[in-house]
């Protein structure tokens, strides 16, 4: 908790500085749906925003007992600050399934118009998926190999650059503001660069690489130090069902390292995006267990390809400051395809996390600035080690999207 107050602290500061001015200056004015405040001279500007995701999903079962029903998946409330134009500051506070947690929560100094530096709670710079908003992924829910994979949010500082065609992030991470554990913290260094040698509208080709270390946190049980589980696991491209159809805990873990590699290609209203991510945990079994053959790593991996087709909206365009797909115009339409594989079983290690192989099919309408609908239909096919062994099941979802 003193970690949400320091941070909420300091940007009370520099957002407080922005009403220190003649509230005279600030105009309120509404750009892209966002309710913003600002000075003439672009000095200062204040916003607030928030969203809200209601979904509901039919199961088709197999083995699974599966829950159909619906959910307010998300809803959030959003305040951000510019102040003296190169610094900014921003709260992102979730309320997913009722309780609150921080979600963005960073200072910012803009140092260019190319480069700035960050210190907060936020993403760290690993892949598409990850450091994409939920409210613009392109279906429901991540993708399962990303959600196996993925770093998170965490405390940490950050380093990000971009020209016209590249881009490169580099950051140092703690843990994420729930860690409560007693013992040492473990640290992330996180780094992700980005080749766009074509970058124009309706013709882009982007390649990535992504890199990611982390070492575990250490548990104090009668004044010794021990290793802790690290886990990977995934839902299955869904959310209202809450269980994880596959999951891999490694106990004793010294660190881990994973690497991704990512594709972009467009041309005209037809997209390819693709991501492979491959996980390594060096496992440190303790030195009074004796000199037993006991495993030394666990590997893992997953990837996912998918397509995307405006039917309606023009063509597609690309960020460079974001290294991303930019979101698409109001009232477009769009067809969507992913095949998904993720596999959490390595026989070497004698861990069986099970193995989730996916398509799904979807369509997104981008009603306007604000308000956008989805359909989702997918299959998932899951392996004798997943969660009640061997199984197929298919699955529609939709979701009423509002964010401001």
């Amino acid at each position: 908790m003193k970690k949400h107050y320091l941070l909420i602290f300091c940007l009370l500061l520099v957002s407080g500085r922005l009403f220190s001015q003649d509230v005279n200056d600030l105009k309120l004015r509404v750009e892209k749906g966002s309710i913003q405040m600002a000075t003439d001279d672009g000095q200062f500007k204040f916003g607030i925003g928030g969203r809200i995701f209601m979904d509901a999903a039919a199961y088709f079962d197999d083995k699974t007992d599966l829950g159909s029903g619906s959910e307010i998946r998300d809803a959030r409330l959003l305040f951000k600050a510019t102040v003296w134009k190169n610094w900014n500051a921003k709260i992102n506070i979730g309320f997913d399934g009722g309780n609150a947690s921080l979600k963005d929560v960073f200072l910012q100094y803009n140092i260019n118009t190319n480069s700035f530096f960050r210190a907060g709670h936020f993403l760290e710079p690993f892949g598409i998926e990850q450091t994409e908003s939920s409210k613009t992924i392109k279906f429901m829910n991540f993708s399962s190999t990303v959600e196996a994979f993925r770093p998170g949010r965490n405390l940490g500082v950050s380093y990000d650059r971009w020209g016209k065609n590249y881009y490169w992030a580099l950051g140092l991470f703690g843990s994420d503001t729930d860690n409560w554990s007693e013992g040492d913290e473990g640290f992330g260094l996180t780094s992700r660069f980005v080749f766009a040698p074509i970058n124009e509208d309706g013709t882009i080709f982007h390649i990535g690489i992504s890199g990611s270390y982390r070492s575990t946190d250490e548990d104090e049980y009668l004044g010794r130090g021990y290793n802790k589980t690290v886990k990977y696991k995934s839902r299955g491209a869904t959310h209202i069902e809450r269980r994880s159809f596959i999951d891999a805990e490694i106990e004793h873990a010294k660190d881990q390292f994973k690497y991704g590699i990512e594709l972009i290609t467009s041309g005209g209203p037809v997209v390819l995006q693709a991501e492979y991510i491959k996980t390594k945990v060096n496992i440190d079994m303790p030195e009074s267990w004796g000199n037993y053959n006991f495993i030394e790593e666990y590997k893992a991996n997953g990837y996912y390809a998918q397509l995307g087709w405006l039917i309606k909206g023009g063509n597609y365009k690309y960020n460079m400051k974001s290294a991303r797909l930019a979101k698409p115009e109001p009232g477009s339409l769009e067809l969507l395809a992913r095949v998904n594989e993720t596999d959490l079983n390595d026989e070497h290690a004698f861990i069986r996390g099970g193995k989730q192989k996916d398509i799904s099919l979807g369509c997104t309408w981008y009603v306007n600035h604000n308000v956008l609908m989805k359909l989702n239909f997918t299959n998932v096919d899951l392996d004798e080690n997943a969660l009640n062994g061997e199984e197929n099941f298919n699955m529609i979802q939709t979701r009423l999207q509002f964010s401001f």
